[in-house]
């Protein structure tokens, strides 16, 4: 198997810690289709406040462009969201669970527990959870390619052909995508949401849009102890894992494969720290818990980033949303529709499920198609990923025995 550190250069990869340009742009927005879903339906359908949880990713995006000067990632903590929006939980239970990430993290960056805890992360479990991520990332492309939206009932009357609403944003952004991606690949991202946001208007119309300024709260919730302690089980217990393997251990892998040497600051004591960092500002701030994600990295890098530019410019999007627009930035997103969205993270699924080609021998092999079976069965990565490590553990133990 490849050395962990090998890189997969892109092409043309600049030097510049920032970059600015339309390609970059589109790097930036690659990465929305995980993004938006969630940031959305934790403010339409738990109540979280759309101001500080568009400030909070903001400034968490703004902290990783400085620190790594690549584009890594921001994204909503997901088992945290999923779990949510299923149970049904307040925001302040929603803030427990970001105070127990960030604790957590923090203090696994500032004690040097990565030395222990990577020994639970070889390259075989980390290809299984690459290849995991891709999966979910694939079938939730599905879901919002195809799901009911609000306002995309019907279809399209075109020369006697009735069009589901669909079918005509899946097909056009496929067709773009494909087009694109032979002549201008840095411009695809952006180009598929112009489109979308073309076709909403024409169909939905423009919405309302007042801009004024919107300062989020601080500290608006103090949970009490039965509020940490829900937090705690229902929330933090099965994120820290999930987020373990892929937004620390695989994040750090996949940087060195697409940047080698510029990846350097990129190591998984650092992401720990930003991670924690950030989960304190949503805390503080009572908006959305969010990571990293080698998917997100994935998403940014195909699709045109090579910079700290990326995270910039999407960070500073998300801030003046959030400071001038408040409740109508939701407005704003909401234009893009979710088949786009979906047909982004689909593309993006299929790049990161590349990222494990470098798969050697039956011990390696087996270790990342076990993790990945699993994903597939239980739709669980954390699942996954545990019986992966603990499989590899066992079969390196018997190998040692067997050579002794």
């Amino acid at each position: 198997m490849k050395p962990m550190g090998s890189p997969i250069r892109p092409a043309s990869a600049p030097t510049k810690s920032f970059r600015f340009s339309l390609s970059e742009l589109s790097g930036a927005l690659a990465d929305l289709g995980v993004m938006l879903p969630l940031l959305l339906a934790l403010i339409r359908l738990n109540g979280l406040n759309a101001t500080a949880s568009f400030v909070g990713v903001g400034l968490a995006y703004l902290l990783t462009a400085f620190v790594y000067q690549l584009p890594i990632p921001v994204q909503p903590l997901k088992s945290v969201s999923a779990l949510a929006i299923a149970l049904g939980l307040p925001p302040v239970i929603i803030v427990s669970g970001a105070i127990w990430n960030a604790v957590a993290f923090l203090g696994m960056g500032l004690t040097g527990a990565d030395r222990w805890v990577r020994k639970a992360f070889p390259p075989p479990v980390v290809r299984g959870i690459q290849l995991g991520l891709a999966y979910l990332l694939i079938r939730s492309a599905w879901k919002l390619a195809f799901g009911l939206h609000p306002g995309w009932e019907g279809g399209f009357d075109l020369g006697g052909w009735r069009l589901d609403w669909a079918t005509v944003l899946v097909g056009g952004s496929l067709l773009l995508l494909l087009l694109l991606q032979r002549r201008k690949p840095g411009w695809a991202a952006l180009s598929l949401v112009l489109f979308g946001v073309g076709v909403s208007g024409l169909h939905l119309g423009l919405p309302p849009l007042s801009l004024r300024l919107h300062l989020p709260p601080m500290w608006p919730f103090t949970p009490d102890g039965d509020q940490l302690l829900q937090g705690l089980w229902l929330l933090a217990v099965p994120q820290i894992p999930l987020s373990l393997g892929n937004s620390i251990y695989a994040t750090a892998d996949a940087a060195r494969q697409y940047f080698g040497k510029r990846a350097q600051a990129v190591s998984e004591r650092r992401l720990m720290l930003t991670m924690g960092v950030n989960d304190a500002i949503a805390a503080t701030l009572g908006g959305l818990p969010v990571c990293h994600g080698s998917g997100g990295l994935t998403a940014h890098v195909r699709l045109g980033a090579r910079s700290g530019g990326a995270p910039l410019m999407l960070g500073l999007g998300f801030l003046g949303l959030g400071l001038f627009a408040g409740e109508s930035s939701m407005r704003v997103f909401g234009l893009i529709p979710f088949p786009v969205l979906g047909v982004l993270l689909a593309y993006v699924g299929v790049q990161h499920a590349l990222l494990a080609r470098d798969l050697r021998g039956a011990w390696a092999l087996s270790t990342a198609g076990l993790v990945l079976i699993l994903t597939i069965l239980t739709g669980n990565l954390g699942v996954g990923f545990i019986s992966g490590s603990v499989f590899h553990a066992v079969w390196s133990w018997i190998s040692e025995r067997m050579m002794t």
